[in-house]
């Protein structure tokens, strides 16, 4: 037993007004996901928890259609009994700690408003008022707090959901324990910007749950257990990793909205979940090919692999009993080699051809060589016990001992993976039938587009080309348009060009897609328009529901071809295009032609794209040349840029001199005071090139927005008082900068900004763990006036820690202090 661990279980499956126009978006798993989690908790072979007086949950009330509870107030209640059980173990004099480990368990809609950061929406949620709790937020308070040695984090919830309203933080003081905690493991179901998954589980009498949460369940119970019978951080971080899109239907695996494997934070191996376990034996069916009939079958496994099991191959097919781990299984005779990972019950189609295996004796060091063909491709290799062995972008040469292992390629969302047997040395270069990267832009080979979608493409480039810009002239070319499904596509949809418009900084409309006449009104529609216009700071703006629209930046430069991409899905199983913007931008010279190698730089661009969105590491010495150096797309080259600084977030020792180069090239290019541009100069090694002039407007992504922001703290006119007034109800979609137009949403993104930032001191009674959450709880407020907030560096550093550093987490320059704080008088 482990009587002082803690637990906080949240679910919620009711939404009535989260979707589109206020509609209810229900789910069926929460409830289910926290009472499976619960049982674990409580069982003494599991969590040891000694009770339910160690778990606190909000209080229960009968499931009513439509109730929009808990809400984020009781939400915030049940998380401050930690600091109410620490506050009155202080004032018993028995110190502020409360116990060993806490678990927090979240379960529902969520989103994300940055790398590693998760929140969940709370019930009364409202799709222009994300009301939320911040699961990340919390953790870490508690963290610094220092009332447990252990923390577990766990939340499953859709991770591509967009809210105008920040992180709402725990409205408690700052704590600052001397002590940080001894292990952690923070996992989430989805990375940023995609989608978890709930499905019918049929061990468990085909009960929805979460699709990461069941994964996760069956490794603690032992599928995660490592050589010694312990599940750890590590080895639990492995198991999920792997096992999770197994339990997918195949929808859910072809669709690149849909995380293929969650997103694992911190996986520490010296936290231990279960001890003495032993990993489950599933059920695998296997069928083999006419010419194997008679002929002997080995399976390979282990580590090394032996030969487990043989056995003569008859007509029907061969059930085995297998534990978690990868296989070989070979039949010389037939000449079939076929890899296969068992991750839960399955049936397996052996149907690869190959050599028979050559006998090695485990001393040997064999070379495996994996080259997808792709600049952007991140390659992993995975041992039999799921465990990473190496990791390289674009191209992987590595020494290894005979082994099974599976290769992992990523490019963009799609993921192809295999198993091999290494008995030799193997150039890799055959992965089978691999996913299909989807994007914005309509490409060949990709899994959202038509052909007739990029036939537009090029009739759209035609007409730009078209045009007679006069000198010092810009083009601005939109394409907009649907996509369902490569055969049978969706009828009936919202055209794709509905609520589509450029505007400049005015507000006017330059380019109403609604008015053009360009479009393709059959299967998925399609619809363009081109226009000549002066340089300068434009928008594209998107209606998402009636009199409710999203602005991104667009900064066109004087000799350029600007290329907008919309994209409007219906993802697979829905009747209708999902509310979520898509956007592409691309830059090419006035005059340039479409042709192939157009198409091979925007799918690198797309794929870079994607990975900055996620700050994935995949800059190798070929991307960073073809991006960087060679492209001719100067938007590739600020992804790159950007690339090249989370490369250094992660490895500070990591080189980006090229970013010099980068800044003087597009400098060049597209003139002084691209904003893109001048936040990436901020971070040169060259100073002549960190002297940044006046912006043309707000930047086109995320990024570069948080880089211009921070530096704005130093230099407080660098970002105006009109950018950020339009800017202000920022939203989660990266990479762009997105926000909200509608007054509303921005007046109720002041306030919470306000309150965030500038907001008085909370204190909350103390309570025992066996106090039920009452509804409508709130903490007691002690009402303190706003600070005032000053203009130059000097005093903006008077102004108290919390709230500078409260600021900069959230970006917020100079002038939105402010802003909020004029709001607040």
């Amino acid at each position: 037993m482990n009587p002082n661990d803690y637990a906080i279980l949240i679910g919620i499956d009711s939404y009535p007004e989260l979707g589109e126009g206020n509609s209810p978006v229900d789910l069926r798993g929460p409830r289910n996901d926290v009472d499976a989690m619960k049982k674990w908790l409580l069982d003494p072979n599991g969590g040891g928890l000694p009770g339910v007086q160690n778990i606190f949950e909000p209080l229960a009330v009968p499931h009513v259609p439509g109730a929009a509870v808990p809400t984020a107030g009781q939400l915030d209640q049940l998380m401050s009994n930690i600091d109410g059980v620490a506050q009155a173990n202080k004032k018993a004099r028995k110190g502020m700690q409360v116990g060993r480990r806490l678990y927090i368990y979240m379960s529902g809609h969520g989103f994300s408003p940055g790398r590693q950061r998760a929140c969940l929406f709370t019930a009364d949620a409202k799709e222009r008022l994300g009301l939320n709790i911040h699961a990340t937020g919390w953790l870490n308070w508690l963290q610094d707090a220092g009332y447990f040695r252990e923390f577990v984090l766990w939340v499953d919830a859709c991770m591509n959901r967009a809210s105008f309203l920040q992180p709402h933080d725990p409205p408690l003081p700052l704590a600052a324990a001397s002590n940080p905690p001894l292990a952690n493991f923070v996992a989430f179901a989805a990375q940023r910007p995609l989608k978890a998954v709930e499905v019918p589980i049929a061990e468990d009498e085909d009960r929805t749950h979460g699709v990461f949460t069941w994964t996760l369940l069956e490794g603690l119970r032992g599928a995660a257990a490592d050589v010694n019978g312990r599940v750890t951080g590590r080895s639990l971080a492995d198991w999920v990793r792997n096992a999770q899109s197994a339990r997918f239907v195949q929808r859910d695996r072809d669709d690149r909205d849909v995380a293929q494997e969650p997103e694992v934070v911190q996986e520490d191996s010296g936290l231990i979940f279960a001890r003495g376990v032993t990993p489950p034996a599933y059920e695998v069916t296997l069928t083999f090919k006419a010419p194997a009939t008679g002929a002997n079958a080995h399976l390979w496994s282990g580590s090394p692999p032996v030969v487990s099991r043989t056995f003569t191959v008859d007509d029907g097919p061969k059930v085995l009993a297998l534990k978690p781990g990868l296989y070989l299984m070979e039949v010389p005779d037939a000449g079939l080699r076929h890899g296969f990972e068992v991750v839960r019950p399955t049936k397996v189609a052996i149907v690869d051809a190959g050599v028979p295996v050559m006998q090695f004796d485990g001393s040997e060091v064999y070379r495996l060589d994996v080259d997808p063909g792709d600049p952007t491709a991140e390659i992993f290799v995975v041992d039999n016990r799921f465990s990473l062995v190496d990791y390289g972008p674009a191209h992987l040469s590595t020494p290894l001992p005979p082994g099974l292992f599976k290769v992992k390629i990523r490019i963009g969302n799609a993921i192809t993976q295999r198993v091999v047997m290494l008995d030799r040395d193997h150039p890799l270069t055959d992965l089978g039938q691999a996913q299909l990267l989807a994007t914005v832009v309509p490409l060949p080979d990709t899994a959202a587009s038509h052909e007739y979608h990029q036939a537009g493409r090029r009739r759209a480039v035609d007409a730009a080309n078209a045009l007679v810009a006069l000198p010092g002239q810009a083009v601005i070319m939109v394409m907009v348009r649907t996509y369902s499904s490569k055969i049978d596509t969706v009828p009936g949809t919202t055209p794709p060009w509905h609520g589509v418009s450029i505007v400049d900084a005015n507000g006017e409309a330059v380019i109403d897609m609604e008015q053009v006449r360009e479009r393709h009104e059959g299967g998925d529609a399609y619809a363009f328009s081109v226009a000549a216009v002066h340089p300068g700071s434009y928008f594209l703006r998107q209606d998402i529901e009636e009199g409710h629209a999203i602005e991104q930046s667009l900064i066109v430069c004087a000799g350029w071809r600007t290329e907008v991409f919309v994209l409007r899905r219906v993802v697979p199983g829905a009747t209708k295009v999902d509310p979520r913007p898509r956007a592409a931008v691309m830059m090419r010279r006035l005059g340039e032609e479409h042709d192939a190698e157009t198409d091979a730089e925007d799918r690198m661009a797309e794929t870079a794209k994607q990975a900055m969105a996620n700050e994935r590491r995949i800059l190798s010495a070929r991307l960073e040349e073809m991006l960087m150096l060679k492209s001719r797309n100067p938007v590739a080259g600020i992804i790159g840029g950007h690339l090249l600084l989370i490369e250094r977030e992660r490895d500070s020792g990591r080189d980006i001199s090229m970013l010099d180069t980068v800044v003087a090239n597009l400098r060049g290019l597209l003139g002084e005071g691209h904003p893109d541009v001048e936040a990436l100069a901020l971070q040169c090694a060259d100073p002549k090139l960190r002297r940044v002039n006046a912006l043309r407007g707000p930047p086109m992504f995320q990024r570069s927005w948080a880089l211009l922001a921070q530096a704005a703290r130093k230099r407080v006119d660098l970002v105006p008082a009109d950018m950020w007034a339009r800017i202000q109800a920022l939203a989660a979609l990266p990479p762009f900068l997105v926000w909200n137009t509608d007054e509303e949403v921005k007046s109720s993104a002041r306030k919470e900004l306000a309150r965030a930032v500038l907001r008085p001191q909370v204190s909350t009674p103390p309570s025992p763990p066996s106090q039920a959450l009452q509804p409508g709880m709130l903490p007691k407020v002690a009402k303190r006036a706003p600070r005032s907030v000053p203009r130059s560096p000097e005093a903006l550093a008077r102004l108290p820690r919390a709230t500078r550093a409260r600021a900069a987490s959230l970006n917020l320059p100079p002038c939105a202090l402010e802003a909020l704080k004029a709001g607040m008088e």
